[in-house]
């Protein structure tokens, strides 16, 4: 399919100001000897004193760094479409390019001259949309590990131009806050910062662009996935620095819970006490949370994929509770330490698939109920080794989005599945506080793939 490469020089502006440059159209259209078109348009910003873009000045202003992508949109015909374009340039103002497929052209199908509406949304996502009539729908990610990709301040913005040959200028969508973590211990290389809003306004998902030029973020219940964000970034310098975007005048009052990334231990939580409303768009309102006085420890089993903290740890017969033979489970291994719970498990490959889980059974008391084929359980869990039916099987490495406790959902237990040929070795990692296990004492545990039991062993619990 012949494709038209398009390449935009898009400017930074001051938020504060949020006024377009007066520049001398300059742009050209150059034919390739592939059948494609390069499309070329540079535009010039006078605002001074940029920051880098991971460290946002007061005022908002910041310069684009390699790897930044946008969101620009086309049309073919009434399809409306957004394309990603992406810049390996940096400064206040920088050069985007992407291929778009033939046939589209830029700005929206329900403008025309004057009237022409061309949209650019930042960060880039395939799931902004536009319909004809309307503004865009903003979609606010709620989950990026920034520590495994370009790392971009997240922070919604916006570009609309009725003449491309002028380039784009890009002004906030949102209300922005700041939050910086101090004084991580140097055990920790990365962690996890999961944030929820208390009151009804969201935080992430899909929101449309107000007239007014602001992310309508809406009621949200708390506690609900709109109303929640997760974010994974790299400790520097004893540092990590996350950037919280919310509704302008939208009141906010945050719940934040501070992970280490690798081991998925908790380090802090620290819950607004009131909510407030931020001041304007147009600043970045810093908020610092001191972690020296975080929990801190050393795991006994690491979440990874690397099996050898295993060793040496008491290894059982995956023999069935009722004298059966097993032909999920080959061997497992338990231990703990005073946070988690960890399981290690070596499964038959070929009876993995999506639909088939574990249950990880504890039985602290008389009387407990009957779950997965192990008899006698107060408390258990349910997590998934695979995400997919293929070939090879693709295993969930890290949170379980379908794990549950009790019967309940949790979407938060970690496990790491590696195959090697005709056996699966599988690790998970079960927080003590979610089966209330948190007192000394021994109890006993088992384990049950694909409704094979094994026998119950004892569990010392420091």
């Amino acid at each position: 399919m012949k494709k038209i490469i398009y390449i935009l020089v898009a400017a930074t502006m001051a938020v504060v100001a949020c006024q377009k440059q007066s520049v001398e159209p300059m742009y050209s259209i150059e034919e390739t000897d592939h059948g494609t078109y390069i499309f070329t348009i540079k535009a010039v910003n006078d605002a001074a004193g940029p920051a880098v873009k991971s460290d946002y000045s007061s005022d908002g202003k910041f310069s684009w760094s390699a790897g930044d992508a946008i969101s620009v949109l086309f049309h073919k015909g009434d399809d409306n479409k957004f394309f990603t374009l992406t810049t390996t340039g940096t400064g206040k103002s920088a050069t985007f390019s992407g291929e778009i497929t033939s046939g589209y052209e830029i700005g929206a199908s329900d403008g025309d001259g004057s009237d022409k509406k061309v949209w650019a949304l930042f960060p880039a996502s395939a799931n902004h949309t536009y319909a004809a009539g309307s503004n865009p729908n903003f979609y606010v990610q709620p989950e990026v590990d920034f520590s495994a990709t370009h790392f971009s301040a997240n922070i919604p913005m916006y570009a609309l131009a009725t003449d491309v040959a002028s380039g784009l200028s890009f002004a906030n969508l949102a209300s922005t806050y700041k939050f910086i973590l101090e004084n991580i211990d140097a055990s920790v290389s990365k962690v996890r910062f999961d944030i929820s809003n208390q009151t009804t306004y969201g935080l992430s998902g899909s929101w449309p662009i107000h007239a007014d030029k602001y992310i309508n973020y809406d009621w949200a219940s708390p506690g609900s996935a709109n109303s929640c964000l997760s974010y994974t970034g790299n400790v520097t310098a004893s540092k990590a620095v996350f950037y919280v975007s919310c509704r302008y005048w939208g009141t906010f009052q945050p719940i934040v819970k501070i992970y280490n990334a690798a081991n998925g231990s908790m380090i802090k939580t620290v819950t607004a006490s009131a909510a407030q409303k931020p001041t304007s768009m147009s600043s970045v309102q810093p908020i610092t949370i001191d972690l020296s006085d975080g929990e801190y420890f050393t795991p006994a089993v690491t979440i990874d994929g690397n099996f050898a903290d295993w060793d040496g740890i008491t290894e059982y017969a995956g023999t069935r509770a009722n004298g059966g033979d097993n032909t999920r489970i080959n061997h497992w291994r338990m231990t703990s330490d005073a946070q988690n719970v960890y399981i290690y498990a070596e499964i038959v490959s070929e009876k993995i698939t999506n639909a088939r889980y574990f249950y990880v059974g504890f039985d602290t008391a008389e009387g407990g109920t009957k779950h997965g084929g192990i008899d006698g359980l107060e408390q258990y869990v349910v997590i998934y080794p695979a995400v997919a039916d293929s070939s090879p099987v693709t295993f969930i490495q890290g949170v379980d989005p379908r794990s549950t406790v009790n019967g309940s959902s949790d979407g938060s237990l970690t496990s790491w599945g590696v195959s090697a040929g005709a056996v699966t070795y599988f690790e998970m990692c079960i927080p003590r506080s979610k089966v209330s296990l948190t007192s000394a004492g021994t109890i006993k545990v088992g384990i049950s793939y694909d409704n094979y039991d094994t026998v119950l062993q004892s569990l010392t619990l420091e």
